[in-house]
């Protein structure tokens, strides 16, 4: 999968044109892997749903990260059906929309999923599977709206600020929407196994999300809590609405299991060109604990 360079509104919350690239060399590497090579559960990274951080080749970290780690991963763009989900435990879904990512700039009523995918996905997940899937900030939020709400999730419309709590270090005007999950601040959740990891060296202690939507799952359990001065402001034109309290929720569905996340950025790997600056976003940022989170949300839905 090649590396694609696009000049477009940035998904990682900078609302002014720029270049985003895989990061290189990423260390896709892992220390002590989870499966044999090739001998660990099959994933599926959807493509069929206008996925565009699939499209641009910005998955390839996160997939070379899961095949490092055994996992037997495929990308592909099929329907969901009964049968189609069947041969795999877990399912990747980034951000996806009805159309092409750029071409517009408000979802209305165009729809994302149909609803025999919707229903065949409910199947799939309550009769065991695991699957992973990404929110972001508007316009993406309302396209897929409705597969969050298959699964008991409310989204917030627009982007999460908080005036409290977002990394002082990023020089640019909206950086209150870089928000920071910590244990020194309470608002990472330390005592769920993905934060806390299988074996020694697996602990999750600092994230940091770039922007992104807004989760309220009241069946779920919270992996990044939203302060109380956390507020949704608009984004891309579309009026803030809706309340939220998480960005991070992880739960039982049926027999399966869910991780919903407001914001991909960290499971990426990427950079981006603004004014000859370079910002860093995603895995391969050492002070973030992204890399290792996204091995442990791997390790805890393939349980």
């Amino acid at each position: 999968m090649k590396s694609t360079l696009l000049t477009i509104c940035l998904v990682i919350n900078i609302a002014v044109q720029g270049q985003m690239l895989n990061d290189s060399p990423f260390d896709a590497s892992v220390a002590h892997p989870k499966y044999s090579k090739g001998k660990g559960p099959k994933v599926l990274f959807d493509r069929g749903h206008y996925n565009f951080i699939v499209d641009m080749g910005l998955a390839k970290p996160l997939i070379d990260v899961a095949t490092a780690d055994g996992y037997q991963v495929s990308v592909d763009s099929m329907k969901f059906t009964k049968a189609y989900l069947s041969k795999y435990k877990m399912l990747v879904i980034f951000p996806a929309m009805p159309f092409t990512f750029g071409s517009k700039n408000q979802v209305t009523d165009e729809i994302t999923f149909t609803p025999d995918e919707l229903s065949a996905l409910q199947e799939w997940v309550s009769n065991g599977g695991s699957l992973l899937m990404f929110d972001e900030h508007a316009p993406i939020d309302k396209s897929v709206t409705p597969l969050f709400n298959k699964f008991g999730i409310q989204l917030s419309i627009g982007i999460v600020s908080d005036s409290l709590n977002y990394e002082t270090k990023i020089e640019m005007s909206n950086k209150e929407t870089m928000l920071k999950f910590t244990r020194s601040n309470g608002l990472l959740n330390s005592d769920h196994p993905i934060t806390q990891g299988e074996q020694a060296g697996e602990q999750i202690n600092n994230i940091m999300s770039y922007g992104g939507g807004g989760l309220t799952g009241k069946s779920y359990t919270t992996l990044f809590k939203l302060s109380p001065s956390a507020t949704i402001k608009k984004y891309s034109g579309s009026a803030p609405s809706g309340t939220a309290e998480s960005q991070g929720l992880a739960g039982n569905y049926g027999k399966g299991k869910v991780v919903a996340l407001g914001d991909c950025n960290g499971f990426t790997a990427m950079y981006v060109m603004m004014k000859s600056k370079k910002f860093s976003a995603g895995m391969q940022v050492a002070e973030y604990d992204w890399k290792q989170f996204a091995l442990n949300t791997f390790h805890w839905l393939s349980k």
